[in-house]
């Protein structure tokens, strides 16, 4: 799929799951040795972690090098087997702000499509959209000599910062219209949601023209009612392991169908703009039921964490659904 000079990847590697640089954490090193095959994800396109505009402690401490500085981070609960598999998190964004990330120049030495995500944390919507404008003006200077290959995530949606994510939902169009000085540049802008956001906004959206791509859904915040999720199934008593972190947000099999039936409504909506299909793809036969709800090519993020074995036949199947 080709928006604006980009290239799109049938399947892309969500934020966060592979790191601000593609490179990944410790387990995907030993992935690669136990899995040959899950070298494949060094020939896809990645959205890296998501940045702030300025450093953000967050729950998840890191080294000098960009990982984590905790092996196994308390604030991820990850279930390799449990209802079909799932990972539960509130990393709330940790990360060194965008500047740092810029000043180390790995971005503009990569060899391959991606994305720069970002979300603005301002306490206000004042706050944020400021942050939104400066983040903007912060990418148009860096990125002056950047190559083609390089897109824009925008996320209101991370269920771990504090946040209304609906009211996150409604400021939606007024980020989109600062991102614009990033798209006349010729920047494809994908804008990523969750199950929540009402189907008039994403209509709203889309007739604004402010947005190329669609990205469906995030993960979704704990104990989020009337999604089909059944919490007290998942989780004894239905609480969560990290409530004294907030809560978390879902990730995983349980939210597939949640990711489905908001895409399905959204086409029925008369949506027509690309969407890309992301939350609980951790099988082949993942990407054929997104396929049929409507996507035009797929992003997948605890597939890479808890089942590395299926991500080759992941991607290998969005490529021959999504070329056709």
């Amino acid at each position: 799929m080709k928006i604006k000079n980009l290239e799109f990847s049938n399947c892309v590697l969500s934020s966060g799951s592979m790191n601000w640089f593609g490179d990944g954490y410790f387990y995907h090193d030993l992935y690669k040795k136990l899995f040959p095959c899950f070298k494949i994800v060094e020939q896809t396109s990645f959205v890296a972690k998501t940045t702030t505009l300025h450093y953000n402690a967050g729950r998840m401490p890191w080294k000098d090098n960009f990982r984590p500085r905790e092996l196994f981070p308390k604030c991820i609960k990850v279930y390799f087997f449990r209802h079909g598999g799932m990972v539960l998190n509130a990393v709330s964004l940790s990360g060194p702000g965008a500047q740092c990330l810029f000043d180390t120049d790995r971005w503009q030495n990569l060899n391959r499509s991606f994305a720069i995500s970002f979300m603005a944390i301002g306490a206000t919507k004042k706050e944020r959209l400021k942050e939104a404008f400066d983040f903007v003006r912060l990418a148009a200077y860096e990125l002056l000599h950047y190559p083609s290959r390089i897109w824009f995530q925008i996320n209101v949606s991370c269920p771990n910062t504090a946040h209304d994510t609906g009211e996150l939902a409604e400021e939606a169009l007024e980020i989109l219209e600062l991102f614009q000085l990033l798209s006349h540049r010729g920047y494809v802008i994908d804008l990523k949601i969750n199950s929540l956001m009402p189907l008039e906004t994403i209509v709203a959206i889309e007739k604004s023209g402010l947005c190329d791509i669609l990205t469906v859904s995030n993960t979704i915040p704990f104990g989020t009612p009337d999604l089909g999720i059944q919490w007290n199934k998942l989780f004894r008593r239905g609480q969560s392991p990290l409530s004294h972190l907030g809560g978390g947000g879902l990730s995983g099999a349980p939210i597939l169908l949640s990711s489905l039936k908001k895409i399905s409504q959204i086409r029925a909506a008369g949506v027509n703009m690309p969407i890309k299909g992301s939350g609980g793809i951790l099988t082949a036969r993942d990407v054929l039921v997104m396929s049929r709800a409507g996507v035009d090519c797929i992003e997948i993020g605890a597939a890479l964490m808890i089942r590395p074995w299926n991500v080759r036949s992941i991607i290998e199947t969005a490529e021959q659904v999504f070329s056709i």
